[in-house]
């Protein structure tokens, strides 16, 4: 599964819109879309403010072969 599937579908197991994320990580709703749908180009650093907000590992986040949705 690709990453911004990955993310996606770890965000909508726990519950989260994209707005609920952007909100923590206070940027607007879009700008996280962004991210969503781009992760795959994101940094490092973007990726582990993804995996905190979502209340996931990173490694957890960016394991693309495990269909567990939750940790």
């Amino acid at each position: 599964m690709p990453l911004p599937e990955r993310i996606r579908g770890v965000r909508e197991a726990y519950g989260l819109t994209q707005a609920d994320v952007a909100d923590v990580l206070d940027i607007a709703p879009s700008s996280y879309g962004q991210m969503e749908r781009n992760a795959t180009t994101a940094s490092y650093k973007s990726l582990q403010k993804i995996a905190d907000a979502l209340g996931v590992s990173l490694l957890f986040l960016l394991d693309t072969k495990n269909q567990k949705m939750t940790e």
